[in-house]
C-alpha cells in the first residue's frame, strides 16, 4: 500500500523545522564560543548533501515526469484502440452489432470509472473486476462468432482489437502501480533532514529572519518532493492526466 504522497510531505515539512531547532541546540551544547564558527569539512559536507539532494530530487523528478507522460501518451492510444474496435463492431450484422455494442458501452463507461474512482478503493476494486467480467463476455463473444464461416473475416479482425485493448490495459495498470521506488523517496527524506541538521548546527543563532529562510527553504524543498510523488502516481494525485482521459470520455460520442 502506497503511503499518501502529501502526507509524506507534511511530516517531511515538520521534520525538517525541527531538525533545524535541534542542530542548533547541539550546537550551543557542544560548540563552544572560542572556537568560532565552523568552516572547511562541515560546510564543504553541507555543500555536498545539497548536491546530492539536488542530484536525486533532479533524478526522481525526471523519472517521474516521463512515467506521466508515458500514462497520459497510453491513455489516449486506448483511446484509439477502443474506438476502432466500436468501429468494427459495424462489420457484424445488426443483431451481432448491437450486442456488440452495447457491451462495448458498458466497458467504455466502467473505463471511465476505473479512472474516476481511483479514491476510493473498494469502488476500484470492485470496477477492476466488472471490467474482467465485460472483457471475458466480449472475448468470449467474439470467440463464438470465430466459429461462423460468414463472419470468420470480422470476428478475426475484432480479436486483434480485442488483443490490443486489453494488452494496453494490462500495460497501463502496471504502469500506474509502479511509481517512484521508496528507496529513492526514503533517500530524499533522509537527505532533507541530514541537510537542516547540519543547516541548524553550523549557525551560530537562529532568529526571526533566519527562521523566515529556513521556513521558505523546508515548504520549497516539501512542495517539490510533493510534486515529484504525485507526478509519479497520476491517477491518485492533484496532477492528472486529463488531456488523456478526454479521449476515452469523448468515445460516448459514438453511441
Amino acid at each position: 500500500m502506497q503511503i499518501d504522497g502529501s502526507l509524506i510531505c507534511i511530516v517531511l515539512f515538520i521534520l525538517m523545522l525541527l531538525t533545524v531547532a535541534l542542530g542548533n541546540r547541539l550546537r550551543k551544547k557542544l560548540w563552544s564560543v572560542e572556537e568560532g564558527d565552523p568552516k572547511g569539512g562541515v560546510n564543504a559536507l553541507l555543500a555536498a548533501l545539497f548536491g546530492l539532494w539536488g542530484f536525486m530530487l533532479a533524478f526522481g523528478f525526471n523519472q517521474s515526469g516521463a512515467r506521466f507522460e508515458s500514462v497520459r501518451s497510453m491513455i489516449v492510444d486506448e483511446g484509439n484502440i477502443l474506438r476502432n474496435t466500436i468501429i468494427r463492431a459495424d462489420f457484424f450484422p445488426d443483431s451481432v452489432r448491437n450486442a456488440y455494442r452495447a457491451e462495448l458501452q458498458k466497458y467504455l463507461e466502467e473505463r471511465i470509472t476505473y479512472y474516476e474512482a481511483d479514491a476510493d478503493e473498494a469502488k476500484f476494486k470492485e470496477n477492476r473486476e466488472e471490467i474482467s467480467k465485460t472483457a471475458k463476455a466480449l472475448w468470449e463473444r467474439t470467440v463464438e462468432l470465430s466459429k461462423r464461416p460468414d463472419l470468420i473475416g470480422p470476428a478475426n479482425n475484432m480479436a486483434t482489437s480485442l488483443t490490443n485493448l486489453f494488452d494496453i490495459g494490462i500495460k497501463r495498470e502496471a504502469l500506474l502501480s509502479a511509481g517512484i521506488p521508496m528507496p529513492i523517496v526514503l533517500m530524499l527524506f533522509g537527505l532533507a533532514l541530514a541537510i537542516s541538521l547540519i543547516g541548524g548546527f553550523t549557525t551560530p543563532t537562529i532568529k526571526r529572519k533566519e527562521w523566515m529562510l529556513v521556513f521558505a527553504f523546508a515548504f520549497l524543498a516539501s512542495t517539490i518532493l510533493y510534486i515529484t510523488i504525485d507526478l509519479a502516481r497520476p491517477m491518485e494525485g492533484l496532477i492528472k492526466p486529463d488531456a488523456g482521459h478526454q479521449t476515452i470520455v469523448n468515445l460516448r460520442k459514438l453511441f
